[in-house]
Protein backbone atom coordinates (compact mmCIF):
# COMPACT_ATOMS: atom_id res chain seq x y z
CA UNK A 1 0.00 0.00 0.00
CA UNK A 2 1.34 3.32 -0.71
CA UNK A 3 1.86 5.40 2.89
CA UNK A 4 0.94 9.32 2.61
CA UNK A 5 4.57 10.12 2.71
CA UNK A 6 5.46 8.33 -0.28
CA UNK A 7 2.49 9.71 -2.59
CA UNK A 8 3.67 13.19 -0.53
CA UNK A 9 7.09 12.41 -1.96
CA UNK A 10 6.77 11.36 -5.42
CA UNK A 11 6.22 14.74 -6.96
CA UNK A 12 9.48 15.89 -5.46
CA UNK A 13 11.62 12.87 -6.65
CA UNK A 14 10.09 13.32 -9.70
CA UNK A 15 11.55 17.11 -9.99
CA UNK A 16 14.27 16.31 -8.17
CA UNK A 17 15.33 13.73 -10.86
CA UNK A 18 14.58 16.02 -13.26
CA UNK A 19 17.01 18.42 -12.55
CA UNK A 20 19.74 16.21 -12.25
CA UNK A 21 19.14 14.87 -15.04
CA UNK A 22 19.49 18.35 -16.85
CA UNK A 23 22.57 19.10 -14.99
CA UNK A 24 24.13 15.68 -16.31
CA UNK A 25 22.94 16.31 -20.23
CA UNK A 26 22.47 19.79 -20.50
CA UNK A 27 21.77 21.52 -23.89
CA UNK A 28 18.56 19.77 -24.96
CA UNK A 29 17.23 20.89 -28.50
CA UNK A 30 13.82 22.16 -28.93
CA UNK A 31 13.26 21.98 -32.86
CA UNK A 32 11.02 24.96 -34.51
CA UNK A 33 8.07 23.34 -36.34
CA UNK A 34 8.02 23.02 -39.92
CA UNK A 35 4.99 24.90 -41.13
CA UNK A 36 3.82 28.29 -39.53
CA UNK A 37 1.15 30.29 -40.10
CA UNK A 38 2.36 33.71 -41.73
CA UNK A 39 -0.67 36.27 -42.56
CA UNK A 40 -3.79 36.20 -44.85
CA UNK A 41 -4.17 37.71 -47.95
CA UNK A 42 -7.77 39.27 -49.27
CA UNK A 43 -9.27 37.87 -52.00
CA UNK A 44 -13.42 38.26 -52.59
CA UNK A 45 -16.49 37.24 -50.84
CA UNK A 46 -16.67 33.93 -49.81
CA UNK A 47 -13.76 31.96 -51.17
CA UNK A 48 -14.79 28.23 -52.09
CA UNK A 49 -11.97 27.03 -54.59
CA UNK A 50 -8.31 27.40 -55.30
CA UNK A 51 -6.11 26.19 -58.17
CA UNK A 52 -2.44 26.63 -58.83
CA UNK A 53 -0.24 27.58 -61.98
CA UNK A 54 2.93 25.89 -61.00
CA UNK A 55 4.31 27.34 -64.60
CA UNK A 56 3.11 30.76 -64.20
CA UNK A 57 3.09 30.66 -60.36
CA UNK A 58 -0.31 31.70 -60.09
CA UNK A 59 -3.01 31.15 -57.49
CA UNK A 60 -6.59 31.48 -58.87
CA UNK A 61 -9.48 31.91 -56.22
CA UNK A 62 -12.91 30.80 -56.91
CA UNK A 63 -15.03 33.40 -54.65
CA UNK A 64 -18.71 32.29 -54.27
CA UNK A 65 -20.16 35.56 -53.23
CA UNK A 66 -23.53 35.65 -50.69
CA UNK A 67 -26.64 34.92 -52.25
CA UNK A 68 -26.06 36.86 -55.55
CA UNK A 69 -25.58 40.09 -53.58
CA UNK A 70 -21.66 40.17 -54.13
CA UNK A 71 -20.52 39.53 -58.11
CA UNK A 72 -19.22 36.03 -58.49
CA UNK A 73 -15.33 36.46 -59.09
CA UNK A 74 -11.95 34.80 -59.68
CA UNK A 75 -9.02 36.71 -58.06
CA UNK A 76 -5.77 36.19 -59.35
CA UNK A 77 -2.59 36.17 -57.20
CA UNK A 78 0.93 36.75 -57.71
CA UNK A 79 2.53 33.16 -56.44
CA UNK A 80 5.76 35.04 -55.50
CA UNK A 81 4.32 38.22 -53.37
CA UNK A 82 0.75 36.97 -52.88
CA UNK A 83 -0.31 40.21 -54.58
CA UNK A 84 -3.61 40.44 -56.61
CA UNK A 85 -3.01 40.57 -60.20
CA UNK A 86 -6.82 40.46 -61.60
CA UNK A 87 -10.37 40.09 -60.82
CA UNK A 88 -11.79 37.71 -63.17
CA UNK A 89 -16.08 38.09 -63.66
CA UNK A 90 -17.39 34.57 -64.25
CA UNK A 91 -20.63 31.98 -63.71
CA UNK A 92 -22.44 32.40 -60.61
CA UNK A 93 -21.38 30.98 -57.37
CA UNK A 94 -17.74 29.55 -58.96
CA UNK A 95 -16.91 26.90 -56.53
CA UNK A 96 -14.16 23.97 -57.46
CA UNK A 97 -11.29 25.02 -59.38
CA UNK A 98 -8.67 23.15 -61.56
CA UNK A 99 -5.74 24.33 -63.83
CA UNK A 100 -3.74 22.97 -66.51
CA UNK A 101 0.05 24.49 -66.10
CA UNK A 102 0.64 23.30 -69.31
CA UNK A 103 -1.66 25.18 -71.40
CA UNK A 104 -2.69 27.68 -69.00
CA UNK A 105 -6.27 27.25 -68.99
CA UNK A 106 -8.15 27.33 -66.04
CA UNK A 107 -11.37 25.80 -64.95
CA UNK A 108 -14.72 27.24 -62.70
CA UNK A 109 -17.19 25.22 -61.70
CA UNK A 110 -20.29 27.64 -61.59
CA UNK A 111 -22.57 26.20 -58.87
CA UNK A 112 -25.82 28.31 -59.77
CA UNK A 113 -25.38 28.57 -63.61
CA UNK A 114 -24.51 25.04 -63.88
CA UNK A 115 -21.98 25.88 -66.25
CA UNK A 116 -17.87 25.74 -66.68
CA UNK A 117 -15.92 29.07 -66.85
CA UNK A 118 -12.71 27.99 -68.84
CA UNK A 119 -9.84 31.37 -68.63
CA UNK A 120 -6.88 32.11 -70.19
CA UNK A 121 -4.54 32.24 -67.83
CA UNK A 122 -2.23 33.88 -69.65
CA UNK A 123 -4.78 36.64 -70.49
CA UNK A 124 -7.13 36.86 -67.63
CA UNK A 125 -9.56 36.16 -70.27
CA UNK A 126 -12.75 34.00 -69.69
CA UNK A 127 -12.77 32.18 -73.48
CA UNK A 128 -15.17 29.89 -73.02
CA UNK A 129 -18.61 28.81 -70.75
CA UNK A 130 -19.79 25.02 -70.92
CA UNK A 131 -22.55 23.93 -70.15
CA UNK A 132 -22.68 21.11 -67.21
CA UNK A 133 -25.09 19.39 -65.13
CA UNK A 134 -26.99 20.81 -61.94
CA UNK A 135 -25.03 22.51 -59.57
CA UNK A 136 -21.46 21.85 -60.69
CA UNK A 137 -19.32 21.13 -57.55
CA UNK A 138 -15.86 20.37 -58.01
CA UNK A 139 -13.15 19.67 -60.92
CA UNK A 140 -10.39 17.08 -61.80
CA UNK A 141 -7.87 17.68 -64.62
CA UNK A 142 -5.94 14.54 -66.28
CA UNK A 143 -2.55 16.37 -67.51
CA UNK A 144 -2.53 13.91 -69.65
CA UNK A 145 -5.43 13.59 -72.00
CA UNK A 146 -6.27 17.33 -71.10
CA UNK A 147 -9.70 16.07 -70.30
CA UNK A 148 -11.75 17.58 -66.51
CA UNK A 149 -14.23 16.12 -64.90
CA UNK A 150 -16.97 18.09 -63.01
CA UNK A 151 -19.33 16.69 -60.53
CA UNK A 152 -22.70 17.64 -60.52
CA UNK A 153 -24.05 17.65 -56.82
CA UNK A 154 -27.85 18.47 -58.49
CA UNK A 155 -28.18 15.73 -61.00
CA UNK A 156 -25.76 12.53 -58.99
CA UNK A 157 -23.42 12.64 -62.15
CA UNK A 158 -19.97 13.43 -63.28
CA UNK A 159 -19.83 15.94 -66.65
CA UNK A 160 -16.66 14.79 -68.88
CA UNK A 161 -15.25 17.75 -70.83
CA UNK A 162 -12.99 18.06 -73.69
CA UNK A 163 -10.15 20.55 -72.84
CA UNK A 164 -9.24 21.17 -76.32
CA UNK A 165 -12.49 22.09 -77.71
CA UNK A 166 -14.08 22.86 -74.25
CA UNK A 167 -16.90 20.95 -75.17
CA UNK A 168 -18.87 18.08 -73.10
CA UNK A 169 -18.11 14.82 -74.48
CA UNK A 170 -20.80 13.41 -71.56
CA UNK A 171 -22.79 12.85 -68.33
CA UNK A 172 -21.16 9.99 -65.76
CA UNK A 173 -24.13 8.60 -63.12
CA UNK A 174 -22.63 8.24 -59.74
CA UNK A 175 -23.81 8.07 -56.03
CA UNK A 176 -26.19 10.84 -54.18
CA UNK A 177 -25.13 14.07 -54.36
CA UNK A 178 -21.39 13.69 -55.43
CA UNK A 179 -19.17 16.16 -54.11
CA UNK A 180 -15.62 15.75 -54.49
CA UNK A 181 -13.01 14.71 -57.45
CA UNK A 182 -10.07 13.90 -57.74
CA UNK A 183 -7.66 12.12 -60.60
CA UNK A 184 -4.54 9.45 -60.48
CA UNK A 185 -2.47 10.26 -63.47
CA UNK A 186 -0.82 7.46 -62.13
CA UNK A 187 -3.30 5.31 -63.21
CA UNK A 188 -5.57 6.92 -65.05
CA UNK A 189 -8.43 6.67 -62.19
CA UNK A 190 -11.28 9.38 -60.80
CA UNK A 191 -12.46 9.30 -57.60
CA UNK A 192 -15.70 10.95 -56.67
CA UNK A 193 -17.49 11.21 -53.07
CA UNK A 194 -20.99 11.22 -52.80
CA UNK A 195 -21.92 12.75 -49.84
CA UNK A 196 -25.29 11.44 -48.91
CA UNK A 197 -24.40 7.18 -49.79
CA UNK A 198 -21.10 7.75 -47.70
CA UNK A 199 -19.92 6.27 -51.01
CA UNK A 200 -16.84 6.77 -53.04
CA UNK A 201 -17.18 5.93 -57.10
CA UNK A 202 -14.10 4.90 -58.60
CA UNK A 203 -14.33 5.86 -62.55
CA UNK A 204 -11.81 4.30 -65.14
CA UNK A 205 -10.56 6.66 -67.18
CA UNK A 206 -10.18 5.05 -70.38
CA UNK A 207 -13.94 3.31 -70.12
CA UNK A 208 -15.12 6.15 -68.29
CA UNK A 209 -17.58 4.05 -66.26
CA UNK A 210 -17.46 3.21 -62.40
CA UNK A 211 -15.79 0.47 -61.77
CA UNK A 212 -16.26 0.24 -58.11
CA UNK A 213 -17.79 1.74 -55.15
CA UNK A 214 -16.45 1.82 -52.26
CA UNK A 215 -18.04 2.47 -48.20
CA UNK A 216 -15.87 5.66 -46.89
CA UNK A 217 -17.36 6.72 -43.65
CA UNK A 218 -20.52 9.62 -43.13
CA UNK A 219 -20.38 12.70 -44.94
CA UNK A 220 -17.27 11.88 -47.13
CA UNK A 221 -16.22 15.55 -49.17
CA UNK A 222 -13.25 16.95 -50.07
CA UNK A 223 -10.85 14.54 -51.97
CA UNK A 224 -6.72 14.68 -53.12
CA UNK A 225 -4.64 12.23 -54.50
CA UNK A 226 -0.80 11.74 -54.81
CA UNK A 227 -0.27 9.70 -58.08
CA UNK A 228 3.68 9.45 -56.53
CA UNK A 229 2.40 7.13 -53.84
CA UNK A 230 -0.98 6.25 -55.80
CA UNK A 231 -2.73 7.17 -52.40
CA UNK A 232 -6.04 9.25 -52.20
CA UNK A 233 -7.46 11.15 -48.99
CA UNK A 234 -10.63 12.07 -48.00
CA UNK A 235 -12.22 13.52 -45.57
CA UNK A 236 -15.13 12.68 -43.69
CA UNK A 237 -16.56 16.18 -43.41
CA UNK A 238 -19.27 15.80 -40.97
CA UNK A 239 -17.17 14.09 -38.18
CA UNK A 240 -16.66 15.56 -35.13
CA UNK A 241 -13.83 13.54 -34.14
CA UNK A 242 -12.35 14.08 -37.41
CA UNK A 243 -11.81 11.55 -39.68
CA UNK A 244 -9.62 11.09 -43.15
CA UNK A 245 -10.22 8.37 -44.82
CA UNK A 246 -7.42 6.75 -47.48
CA UNK A 247 -8.35 4.82 -50.75
CA UNK A 248 -5.35 2.18 -52.06
CA UNK A 249 -4.99 3.86 -55.27
CA UNK A 250 -3.71 0.41 -57.04
CA UNK A 251 -6.20 -2.07 -55.73
CA UNK A 252 -9.04 0.54 -55.08
CA UNK A 253 -9.42 -0.79 -51.27
CA UNK A 254 -9.82 1.28 -48.25
CA UNK A 255 -6.24 1.80 -46.85
CA UNK A 256 -6.59 3.69 -43.38
CA UNK A 257 -8.32 6.30 -41.71
CA UNK A 258 -6.25 9.13 -39.89
CA UNK A 259 -7.50 11.17 -36.74
CA UNK A 260 -7.27 15.37 -37.42
CA UNK A 261 -9.67 18.17 -35.90
CA UNK A 262 -12.85 18.60 -35.55
CA UNK A 263 -15.02 18.69 -39.01
CA UNK A 264 -12.50 18.54 -41.39
CA UNK A 265 -13.23 20.82 -44.48
CA UNK A 266 -10.43 21.14 -46.84
CA UNK A 267 -7.86 19.04 -48.06
CA UNK A 268 -4.99 18.90 -50.57
CA UNK A 269 -1.40 17.42 -50.91
CA UNK A 270 2.01 18.55 -52.25
CA UNK A 271 3.43 15.65 -53.87
CA UNK A 272 6.89 17.15 -53.49
CA UNK A 273 7.41 17.16 -49.92
CA UNK A 274 4.75 14.07 -49.68
CA UNK A 275 3.08 16.25 -46.94
CA UNK A 276 -0.99 16.79 -46.80
CA UNK A 277 -2.76 19.48 -45.48
CA UNK A 278 -6.20 19.14 -43.61
CA UNK A 279 -8.35 22.31 -42.80
CA UNK A 280 -10.52 21.69 -39.67
CA UNK A 281 -13.32 24.13 -39.66
CA UNK A 282 -14.61 23.37 -36.39
CA UNK A 283 -11.59 24.33 -34.71
CA UNK A 284 -10.06 26.27 -37.01
CA UNK A 285 -7.10 24.32 -37.24
CA UNK A 286 -4.88 23.17 -40.20
CA UNK A 287 -3.51 19.26 -39.35
CA UNK A 288 -0.63 18.26 -41.32
CA UNK A 289 -0.31 15.52 -42.01
CA UNK A 290 3.57 13.21 -43.06
CA UNK A 291 2.52 10.61 -45.97
CA UNK A 292 5.02 8.89 -45.16
CA UNK A 293 4.14 7.33 -41.26
CA UNK A 294 0.63 8.40 -42.56
CA UNK A 295 0.58 10.30 -38.66
CA UNK A 296 0.06 13.93 -38.51
CA UNK A 297 2.84 16.11 -37.38
CA UNK A 298 1.40 19.34 -36.69
CA UNK A 299 -1.37 21.48 -36.05
CA UNK A 300 -1.32 24.94 -37.07
CA UNK A 301 -3.59 27.46 -35.48
CA UNK A 302 -4.91 29.95 -37.85
CA UNK A 303 -6.29 33.58 -36.97
CA UNK A 304 -8.93 33.45 -34.00
CA UNK A 305 -12.82 33.25 -35.55
CA UNK A 306 -11.68 31.60 -38.73
CA UNK A 307 -13.82 29.19 -40.62
CA UNK A 308 -11.32 27.31 -42.79
CA UNK A 309 -12.46 25.79 -46.08
CA UNK A 310 -10.85 24.60 -49.24
CA UNK A 311 -6.97 24.09 -49.31
CA UNK A 312 -4.46 24.14 -51.99
CA UNK A 313 -0.96 23.96 -52.13
CA UNK A 314 1.94 26.07 -54.44
CA UNK A 315 4.64 23.44 -54.84
CA UNK A 316 6.75 26.11 -56.41
CA UNK A 317 7.12 28.73 -53.07
CA UNK A 318 5.75 25.46 -51.03
CA UNK A 319 3.10 28.11 -49.41
CA UNK A 320 -0.30 26.29 -48.28
CA UNK A 321 -3.39 28.15 -48.86
CA UNK A 322 -6.33 27.94 -46.77
CA UNK A 323 -9.93 29.45 -47.66
CA UNK A 324 -11.74 31.18 -44.88
CA UNK A 325 -15.28 30.72 -45.85
CA UNK A 326 -16.86 33.22 -43.39
CA UNK A 327 -14.39 36.07 -44.30
CA UNK A 328 -12.47 37.69 -47.45
CA UNK A 329 -9.43 36.22 -47.20
CA UNK A 330 -6.94 33.44 -47.82
CA UNK A 331 -4.86 32.18 -44.05
CA UNK A 332 -1.05 31.38 -45.46
CA UNK A 333 0.60 28.89 -44.51
CA UNK A 334 4.39 28.65 -45.08
CA UNK A 335 6.52 25.83 -45.55
CA UNK A 336 9.73 26.77 -47.02
CA UNK A 337 11.88 23.56 -47.49
CA UNK A 338 15.36 23.38 -46.80
CA UNK A 339 18.80 22.11 -46.74
CA UNK A 340 22.01 22.04 -44.39
CA UNK A 341 25.40 21.76 -45.69
CA UNK A 342 28.28 21.06 -42.96
CA UNK A 343 31.99 21.39 -43.65
CA UNK A 344 34.84 21.48 -40.80
CA UNK A 345 38.17 22.76 -42.02
CA UNK A 346 40.15 21.26 -41.47
CA UNK A 347 38.75 18.06 -41.45
CA UNK A 348 42.02 16.11 -40.25
CA UNK A 349 43.76 17.75 -36.89
CA UNK A 350 45.07 16.46 -33.71
CA UNK A 351 43.90 15.91 -30.26
CA UNK A 352 43.19 19.14 -28.92
CA UNK A 353 43.37 21.07 -32.26
CA UNK A 354 40.40 22.97 -33.22
CA UNK A 355 38.52 23.08 -36.77
CA UNK A 356 36.40 25.51 -37.68
CA UNK A 357 32.63 23.91 -38.64
CA UNK A 358 29.96 25.99 -40.55
CA UNK A 359 26.98 25.26 -41.21
CA UNK A 360 25.66 26.25 -44.98
CA UNK A 361 21.32 26.54 -44.79
CA UNK A 362 19.62 26.88 -48.10
CA UNK A 363 16.17 27.47 -48.64
CA UNK A 364 14.99 25.16 -51.57
CA UNK A 365 11.51 26.67 -52.56
CA UNK A 366 12.23 28.11 -56.15
CA UNK A 367 11.12 31.21 -56.88
CA UNK A 368 9.87 32.73 -53.38
CA UNK A 369 12.93 31.47 -51.38
CA UNK A 370 14.00 33.25 -48.28
CA UNK A 371 16.66 33.96 -46.60
CA UNK A 372 16.68 31.21 -43.46
CA UNK A 373 17.19 32.41 -39.79
CA UNK A 374 17.42 31.03 -36.70
CA UNK A 375 19.80 29.00 -35.05
CA UNK A 376 21.66 25.73 -36.34
CA UNK A 377 22.57 23.19 -32.83
CA UNK A 378 25.54 20.88 -33.45
CA UNK A 379 26.60 17.97 -32.02
CA UNK A 380 29.53 15.59 -32.05
CA UNK A 381 29.27 11.40 -32.16
CA UNK A 382 32.90 11.32 -30.11
CA UNK A 383 34.40 13.16 -27.20
CA UNK A 384 34.97 16.53 -27.68
CA UNK A 385 33.86 20.73 -27.30
CA UNK A 386 32.62 22.88 -29.08
CA UNK A 387 33.31 26.39 -28.03
CA UNK A 388 29.02 27.17 -28.44
CA UNK A 389 26.53 24.69 -29.01
CA UNK A 390 24.37 27.26 -31.11
CA UNK A 391 25.08 29.48 -33.96
CA UNK A 392 22.70 32.13 -35.67
CA UNK A 393 22.62 32.05 -38.93
CA UNK A 394 23.34 35.18 -41.03
CA UNK A 395 23.63 36.63 -44.33
CA UNK A 396 20.93 37.56 -47.30
CA UNK A 397 19.41 35.87 -50.59
CA UNK A 398 18.22 32.27 -50.28
CA UNK A 399 21.20 31.01 -48.47
CA UNK A 400 22.73 31.80 -44.63
CA UNK A 401 25.71 30.47 -42.74
CA UNK A 402 26.87 30.22 -39.33
CA UNK A 403 29.95 28.74 -37.64
CA UNK A 404 31.40 27.10 -34.16
CA UNK A 405 34.82 25.86 -33.53
CA UNK A 406 35.42 21.99 -31.90
CA UNK A 407 37.96 20.69 -30.47
CA UNK A 408 38.12 16.42 -29.85
CA UNK A 409 39.93 14.76 -27.54
CA UNK A 410 42.44 12.31 -27.29
CA UNK A 411 39.75 9.61 -26.39
CA UNK A 412 40.44 7.11 -29.54
CA UNK A 413 41.89 7.92 -33.01
CA UNK A 414 40.12 7.83 -36.14
CA UNK A 415 36.91 9.33 -37.79
CA UNK A 416 34.00 11.15 -35.65
CA UNK A 417 30.56 12.66 -37.16
CA UNK A 418 29.93 15.96 -36.75
CA UNK A 419 26.09 17.24 -37.02
CA UNK A 420 24.46 20.16 -37.82
CA UNK A 421 20.53 20.75 -36.86
CA UNK A 422 18.66 23.91 -38.20
CA UNK A 423 15.61 24.26 -36.41
CA UNK A 424 14.10 26.15 -38.35
CA UNK A 425 12.14 29.50 -38.59
CA UNK A 426 8.59 30.73 -38.69
CA UNK A 427 9.08 30.15 -42.87
CA UNK A 428 11.43 28.16 -43.11
CA UNK A 429 11.25 23.98 -42.35
CA UNK A 430 14.17 22.35 -40.15
CA UNK A 431 16.51 20.36 -41.94
CA UNK A 432 20.13 18.53 -40.72
CA UNK A 433 23.58 17.63 -42.07
CA UNK A 434 26.74 16.01 -41.11
CA UNK A 435 30.13 15.42 -41.89
CA UNK A 436 33.04 13.39 -40.88
CA UNK A 437 36.79 14.48 -38.99
CA UNK A 438 39.44 12.46 -38.90
CA UNK A 439 41.13 12.51 -35.53
CA UNK A 440 45.17 11.58 -35.65
CA UNK A 441 48.44 11.70 -33.52
CA UNK A 442 50.30 9.71 -31.40
CA UNK A 443 48.54 7.97 -27.82
CA UNK A 444 47.21 10.27 -25.35
CA UNK A 445 48.08 8.81 -21.79
CA UNK A 446 45.80 9.13 -18.86
CA UNK A 447 42.28 11.44 -18.86
CA UNK A 448 42.60 14.48 -21.54
CA UNK A 449 40.15 17.25 -20.63
CA UNK A 450 38.68 19.21 -22.98
CA UNK A 451 39.34 22.23 -24.01
CA UNK A 452 36.82 24.03 -22.95
CA UNK A 453 38.45 24.17 -19.19
CA UNK A 454 37.24 21.11 -17.15
CA UNK A 455 33.44 21.24 -19.35
CA UNK A 456 33.39 17.02 -19.03
CA UNK A 457 34.71 17.02 -15.84
CA UNK A 458 32.20 19.67 -14.87
CA UNK A 459 29.34 17.77 -15.97
CA UNK A 460 30.58 14.82 -13.90
CA UNK A 461 31.03 16.70 -10.90
CA UNK A 462 27.96 17.94 -11.01
CA UNK A 463 25.74 15.49 -12.08
CA UNK A 464 27.56 13.60 -9.60
CA UNK A 465 26.72 15.62 -6.92
CA UNK A 466 23.35 16.47 -7.70
CA UNK A 467 22.52 12.70 -7.81
CA UNK A 468 24.10 12.45 -4.14
CA UNK A 469 22.16 15.76 -3.05
CA UNK A 470 18.61 13.92 -4.52
CA UNK A 471 19.21 11.03 -2.52
CA UNK A 472 20.02 12.37 1.08
CA UNK A 473 16.95 14.90 0.31
CA UNK A 474 14.29 12.49 -0.49
CA UNK A 475 15.91 10.25 2.83
CA UNK A 476 15.17 13.20 4.76
CA UNK A 477 12.01 14.16 3.60
CA UNK A 478 11.08 10.52 3.93
CA UNK A 479 11.92 10.48 7.87
CA UNK A 480 10.30 13.63 8.22
CA UNK A 481 7.09 12.54 6.88
CA UNK A 482 6.97 8.89 8.53
CA UNK A 483 7.47 10.97 11.78
CA UNK A 484 4.81 12.91 11.17
CA UNK A 485 2.45 9.86 10.50
CA UNK A 486 3.33 8.47 13.91
CA UNK A 487 2.51 11.89 15.60
CA UNK A 488 -0.71 11.55 14.29
CA UNK A 489 -1.33 7.60 15.32
CA UNK A 490 0.07 8.28 18.76
CA UNK A 491 -2.43 11.94 18.63
CA UNK A 492 -5.25 9.31 18.10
Amino acid sequence: MMTRSSQAIRPFIFLSLSIAMLSLFPGTINLARAEGFTGTVTVGVNPDGIGVDTSLNRIYVSNYGNNGTFPSTVSVLNGANNSLIATILVGVSPAGVAVNSASHRVYIANYNSSNVSVINGVTNAVIANVTVGTHPSRIALNPATGEIYVTNSGDDTVSRINGTTNTLVGNIPVGRRPTGIALLSSTNTIYVTNSLDGTASVIDGKTHSVIKTLQVGNDPGNIASDSITNLVYLVNSNSSNGIVTLINGTSNTLATTIGVGIFPSGIDVNQVTNKIYVSNSGEGTVSIIDGFTLTVIDTVNLAFGTIPGVVGVNTVTNEIYVANGNRKTLSVLSGHSTSTGLACNPSTLSPNESTTCTATVTDLSGSGASAPTGTVFFSSSGQGSFHASSCTLGGTGTTTTCFVSYSPTGFGMGPQTIFATYGGDATHMSSSGQTVITLTGGTVGGTLIPTNKFGYSTYFVTGTLMFYVVIISIILYTRRFQEGEGSMKDDQ
